[in-house]
């Protein structure tokens, strides 16, 4: 059954069925009606480019062009994630260098790297095991170690609670016979190798205490020198280079100097900051943006042979608000330290000890690329 439409009094087909069409008007009959017949029919032809595939109340042709335009922008944006991710990870490794094992010499750690005088607040000793330093720290073989506590013949650690206002922090004070028992790793056992937990890293490499380190792989430049062997050389903002004497130097971007520490060679050297101590005193100022109370993670130098680790909660309002660069560098003198050095903070803020979270991690930590660590093995 066909209904016809007011104005033009075509026959409009019932969905489904079967088109009915109208016979057209002989030539006869046209010219019988006149010229105005003849151009309306002209006029009321039906539009075959618009009919030609669509279908009567459904839609059907809008609708796959809608869904074809959606199907092709996650396409395009999937690609175009792709195309970043690649362009990242390339990027990534354009600064890098194919790991170059520095000389393993005792350079004065007060000598000036490209004439400045690094805050390393003292003399270097000469070059070998700190054990006759510190005769009481280290046990004759055996392995003394309680939940906060342990004392063997290469390593000592203790870790204790403090509190700076409305900051909880942990410290760890470090004492080692030879400085290749202060070490660091990557997480996946490789250079680029990804993220992992703390605890992680540090079980596959047997350490006992660990931190997180700098994070180097954020970022596309900074040195990175991990047990001697240099991986990264383009400078990023404030270095901290430990030597193989145990002594240990933070520098100015500008004042660091590459060249030098590839004739004298390092066992580590990091790039984050800021450094927290300006020959040897409390700074107010700072090369960093984030100087607001935090979570922290930093590394202090006594002497050659003994450090610490320090971790400090924030972001926990009733438990722990973090600490301020201004009051971490504080803290650090109040210690005792001659150099300090802040490492990644935030939610990365990590210390492990004995396959333990000692901390109490914001939104229970995160993995990291690299870590800080003391350890028995070689």
């Amino acid at each position: 059954m066909a209904y016809y439409d007011d104005f033009y009094q075509e026959p409009r087909q019932k969905r489904g069925s079967t088109p009915q069409r109208r016979p057209a008007p002989s030539s006869r009959q046209s010219a019988a009606r006149g010229p105005r017949y003849a151009a309306s029919l002209k006029t009321n032809q039906p539009n075959k480019r618009r009919t030609s595939g669509y279908q009567s109340g459904g839609g059907g042709r809008f609708r796959l062009n809608r869904l074809t335009r959606t199907i092709l922008m996650d396409l395009a944006l999937t690609i175009a994630g792709l195309l970043i991710f690649l362009l990242f990870q390339r990027v990534l490794h354009s600064n890098s260098v194919d790991p170059t094992q520095l000389p393993n010499t005792s350079p004065v750690a007060s000598a000036p790297l490209d004439g400045t005088t690094p805050s390393n607040g003292g003399t270097t000793t000469s070059a070998g095991p700190f054990a006759s330093k510190f005769p009481d720290k280290f046990t004759t073989g055996e392995v003394e170690k309680t939940d906060t506590t342990y004392k063997s013949q290469h390593l000592n650690i203790t870790i204790t609670q403090g509190q700076r206002g409305d900051a909880i922090y942990y410290l760890a004070d470090i004492y080692v016979s030879d400085i290749k028992y202060l070490k660091t790793a990557f997480a996946g056992g490789k250079y680029g190798g990804g993220t992992a937990s703390i605890a992680d890293t540090l079980a596959e490499n047997n350490g006992i205490l660990g931190i997180n380190g700098d994070y180097y792989s954020a970022r596309n430049d900074g040195i990175v020198i991990r047990n001697g062997e240099l991986y990264r050389e383009k400078v990023f903002a404030d270095v901290l280079i430990m030597n193989n004497d145990g002594s240990m130097a933070t520098y100015t971007a500008d004042a660091f100097d590459i060249d030098t520490v590839k004739q004298n060679g390092a066992w580590q050297g990091w790039s984050f900051g800021p450094m927290l101590l300006q020959n040897g005193q409390p700074m107010t100022e700072f090369n960093s943006n984030v100087v607001r109370a935090n979570p922290r993670t930093a590394i202090g130098y006594y002497e050659p042979g003994h450090y610490c680790f320090i971790v400090v909660d924030g972001r926990q309002p009733g438990y722990s608000e973090g600490l301020a660069m201004a009051d971490l560098s504080q803290l650090m003198y109040d210690l005792g330290c001659k150099v300090a050095y802040n490492f990644d903070g935030g939610q990365t803020s990590m210390m492990v000890f004995d396959g333990k979270v000692v901390n109490k991690p914001y939104k229970d930590g995160r993995s990291c690329s690299d870590i800080v660590y003391v350890g028995e093995g070689e």
